[in-house]
């Protein structure tokens, strides 16, 4: 019993001492994390920029030429005051940014007379044809679609004044999308990338080795090349809310739709007399084909089997008469 206490003894005082060890390197986990999330919060606007205290690009790990001399006046600092103050995502304010567009399908007398009232009517209220389509199933009788194009504040109107131009409005659509929020946070994007950018040009600046200068230059390209897709896309929603998209397809009414000018009933008769023509060709030479092709060949056919009949006949014969 002795023995058996005496081990564990030693068994519960290594357990110990383990529990310990954990216990006290909990404790500097804790506090050295607590340590490096300060250090991390402190510099959160330098590595925002792309600069890290070992160079001015912690993500592709660029030197930075001036890393040994950091003072106040350094380009570094002079790039994280800089961008820290310019980078404030502040909401720029913006008016409202909306995406028009509207569908119609119309019945009207003539599809000619009927574009060029549309068209007048688009270009008076400072809008354009964007695009049509139009074709000719029956003779006479013209239908398609035109789009286009006018400023979204007269949206609405456009709408009304392209329908008095119908006889029947078969259908009618419109739709709008907010786009402002979308619309301002480019703006926000721009407003950062060219902090971003004039930062490096200030690094440029100061840069001494040829080796540095490539390096800031290719980050100033990328940051430009950012700057003018952001700035395509702010284009094209500007086109896109300045100025309204509406579809119209258009077809003639049938119950009103004049005759067409395009009949000739004589050149009808010309075919059908042509047509009669080459039907009784085609009689003709399908009886020659008979008389001479088939009627040689049937007989042969017929004297063959004429033969064969003649010949069991015969064979038949005798085996009777030998019963």
């Amino acid at each position: 019993m002795i023995t058996l206490n005496e081990k564990a003894k030693k068994v519960l005082t290594i357990i110990g001492i383990i529990i310990a060890v954990v216990f006290l390197w909990g404790v500097f986990n804790l506090f050295t994390g607590k340590t490096n999330n300060v250090l991390r919060k402190s510099s959160s606007n330098f590595n925002t920029a792309g600069i890290s205290s070992k160079g001015f690009d912690g993500s592709m790990g660029l030197a930075n030429p001036m890393a040994d001399d950091f003072t106040p006046d350094s380009p570094q600092m002079m790039m994280e005051e800089n961008f820290s103050e310019s980078a404030v995502e502040s909401p720029i304010p913006t008016d409202k940014k909306i995406i028009k567009n509207g569908n119609l399908s119309l019945k009207v007398e003539k599809t000619e007379t009927a574009v060029q009232k549309i068209s007048e009517i688009v270009k008076k209220q400072g809008g354009e044809v964007f695009s049509t389509d139009f074709f000719e199933r029956v003779k006479g009788q013209k239908s398609g679609s035109l789009t286009v194009k006018v400023p979204v504040e007269k949206f609405e109107d456009t709408i009304v004044k392209i329908k008095e131009t119908a006889t029947q409005v078969i259908s009618e659509s419109t739709s709008g999308q907010d786009v402002t929020e979308q619309y301002s946070d480019l703006q926000i994007q721009v407003k950062n990338k060219k902090a971003e950018e004039e930062s490096f040009v200030k690094i440029l600046e100061r840069a001494g080795e040829i080796e540095d200068v490539l390096k800031v230059t290719q980050q100033i390209a990328r940051v430009r090349g950012e700057i003018e897709r952001l700035e395509g896309r702010i284009r094209l929603m500007n086109s896109q809310t300045n100025m309204s998209t509406i579809t119209i397809d258009v077809s003639e009414d049938i119950e009103i739709a004049p005759v067409s000018n395009d009949w000739r009933p004589i050149q009808v008769i010309k075919k059908s007399f042509s047509e009669l023509i080459e039907s009784l060709q085609d009689l003709v030479d399908g009886l020659i084909r008979f008389v001479i092709v088939t009627l040689p060949s049937l007989a042969v056919f017929l004297l063959i089997i004429w033969i064969f009949y003649l010949i069991g006949k015969r064979i038949f014969q005798k085996l009777s008469d030998k019963k």
